[in-house]
């Protein structure tokens, strides 16, 4: 048995630099080979896969897409099982890969299993309790699966979704059930709709708390909506869940998520400028993503966008 771990890139150095360091001293009970799949980088990633003779290849910018590409790569390798890394995901420690090949195959119907993440020092409050409370960023281990004689359609929308909980940011799964139900072509969110696949087809996934990767994003307030606006229209068409269903509550959703930033902040903030520059992000960040749990399930609920929504939904996916 041997683990193919699939890696795409596009413009990830120096990062990219430590996720390769730390790929390349794990200490795992089977062998594994590195696949990076590469989407025109122009700042040395590529060459940086070359240098180091790990197997690969690049793809236009137009051929990218979440899942496709994923499965493009996946189907180049031969491993029995299949890792999904990103590009900025640095494993913390040389056991990420060894545990979640524990998890993958601790029981037969255990279909895949994905990592705990942890956010990068100085990431801003706001994001940090987010991504703690995040099933990826829980500290408890996890077997998702129905209840004999239970089926998704039973569950209310968060639960479904708390179900199917799955992050291809560090997971693994079985290339045979990988097979038989391949990464979904969608525009966001490939994790997640197939660990929907794989829980109505009656298998289980694990989080494994053990297996870690340092991973976290602060990339501001419109790239939070953009981000927001593709997860909720991706988890309203998956799962039903809706958020945020009308403009007013919005705006009141919005207002009071501000002032819970305003008070995180204040704890947070170890200096005057500190608290001053916490408190702007949390008057943008709060409305970007509360519209953006509005528009982002309205876009699916109501319909192709038109007019004004149109335009929203071409400024977020592009």
């Amino acid at each position: 048995m041997k683990v193919s771990i699939v890696l795409p890139t596009r413009n990830g150095m120096p990062r990219f630099r430590a996720v390769l360091d730390a790929l390349q001293a794990q200490r795992c009970r089977l062998p594994y080979e590195l696949y990076c799949v590469d989407t025109e980088s122009s700042d040395g990633t590529w060459e940086e896969v070359r240098r180091r003779g790990l197997a690969g290849q690049r793809i236009a910018g137009h051929e990218f897409a979440h899942g496709a590409t994923r499965n493009r790569a996946a189907a180049a390798t031969d491993g029995e099982l299949i890792a999904f890394l990103v590009q900025d995901a640095v494993p913390a420690d040389e056991g990420w890969l060894e545990r979640l090949v524990e998890a993958v195959l601790s029981a037969e119907d255990v279909a895949g299993a994905y990592s705990r993440q942890q956010p990068l020092t100085g990431l801003n409050p706001f994001l940090r309790a987010r991504l703690e409370s995040w099933s990826a960023g829980r500290s408890q281990r996890r077997v998702q699966r129905l209840a004999p004689g239970q089926t998704l359609a039973d569950l209310p929308p968060l639960a479904r979704l708390d179900l199917c909980a799955f992050d291809n940011v560090a997971s693994i799964m079985r290339r045979s059930l990988w097979e038989r139900f391949p990464l979904p072509a969608r525009r966001f969110g490939e994790d997640v709709a197939w660990a929907r696949q794989v829980i109505e087809a009656g298998l289980a996934l694990v989080f494994e708390p053990r297996s870690v990767v340092f991973h976290s994003h602060e990339d501001g307030a419109l790239a939070e909506f953009r981000r927001l606006y593709l997860d909720h229209a991706n988890l309203y068409d998956l799962f039903g869940v809706l958020t945020v269903p009308t403009l007013r509550d919005a705006l009141r959703n919005s207002r009071s998520q501000a002032r819970v930033y305003r008070d995180l902040a204040r704890r947070a903030a170890g200096s005057p400028r500190e608290a001053a520059r916490l408190l702007s992000l949390a008057r943008r960040l709060a409305p970007a993503e509360t519209f953006g749990q509005w528009l982002g399930a309205r876009s699916v609920r109501k319909g192709p966008p038109r007019g004004l929504f149109r335009l929203i939904d071409w400024f977020a996916v592009r």
